[in-house]
């Protein structure tokens, strides 16, 4: 299994008054994590989405565990790898580090979604390309 690692400072713009950080903000850098691990890999979004004539990846389900809080000028690492993705459905997930310490354990579930014109709403969910998933895994 292939990790991707996003080193960030929490900024006074991502916390509450009590200088812990919201919670959503989680949720905008997990969304951010996942777009890196693609470009990491040479899959940027704007040029593969035409390639593989896909509409996105959209988040079907994200779940996060919050296990201790993190404040404003806390260094993190954002730990990010793809667990398993089987034809249409993956699942993302992400470690938020403080040290060695996860704080915070999130989940994605995503779908490779195809563009359908002759489905009502414009996409399908489809099979994600193996050299797609070989490179994000690791494989």
């Amino acid at each position: 299994m292939k990790k991707f690692e996003q080193a960030r400072r929490i900024m006074f713009s991502d916390c509450d008054n009590a200088q812990i950080v919201f919670y959503p903000k989680y949720f905008e850098w997990f969304d951010r994590a996942t777009q890196s691990m693609f470009d990491e890999v040479g899959l940027h979004w704007s040029k593969m989405w035409p390639q593989y004539n896909i509409a996105g990846i959209p988040l079907v389900d994200a779940q996060a565990k919050f296990m201790a809080p993190l404040r404003m000028e806390d260094d993190i690492i954002i730990e990010s790898w793809v667990e398993e993705w089987s034809g249409k459905v993956g699942i993302v997930r992400h470690n938020v580090l403080k040290g060695d310490v996860i704080h915070v354990e999130g989940t994605e579930k995503r779908v490779w979604a195809v563009k359908a014109p002759d489905s009502p709403k414009g996409i399908r969910a489809g099979i994600i390309p193996e050299e797609v998933l070989s490179l994000l895994m690791g494989d």
